[in-house]
């Protein structure tokens, strides 16, 4: 059976203060099936992780239950690394700037619609760039 990434559930619902008793009733769930969420014996719904959000008042749960759980989430979402506000803000000012000292090369490429073998190695440096601001953009969306 695969173990899926219950510790999150978990740290989820105890930062918002609640007993599996009290967020099994808001949920509503069966606390045997809350349990089996936090330990990683199944994998919730995204409707029932839509519900963890809401009632635990917690944002960065939508993002690792996609990074963990979903195979698009695994391959595609960038490394987040959730800071505090003011390290996120200074972040993303970062990356928006690189995105931005990019912006000539960007530009050089797309005007044709094709990026040539000449061009591909410049294209693969401003899309790392335009990854780590995606990555800022959602630290900063998830920080606490």
């Amino acid at each position: 059976m695969r173990k899926y990434c219950g510790y999150i559930y978990k740290q989820a619902r105890e930062q918002a203060g609640l007993t599996q008793e009290q967020a099994s009733a808001l949920l509503p769930i069966p606390i045997r099936t809350l349990s089996a969420y936090e330990n990683g014996a199944i994998c919730p719904s995204s409707e029932l992780v839509l519900r963890m959000i809401e009632v635990y008042g917690c944002k960065w749960l939508w993002y690792l239950h996609l990074k963990l759980n979903n195979p698009l989430g695994k391959r595609y979402l960038p490394e987040v690394q959730p800071k505090r506000l003011s390290a996120g803000v200074l972040r993303l000012q970062k990356e928006m700037s690189d995105v931005l000292k990019a912006n000539d090369t960007v530009v050089a490429i797309a005007c044709d619609d094709t990026i040539s073998e000449h061009e591909a190695c410049d294209w693969e440096k401003v899309s790392k760039e335009i990854e780590d601001l995606m990555s800022a953009c959602v630290a900063l969306l998830i920080a606490n």
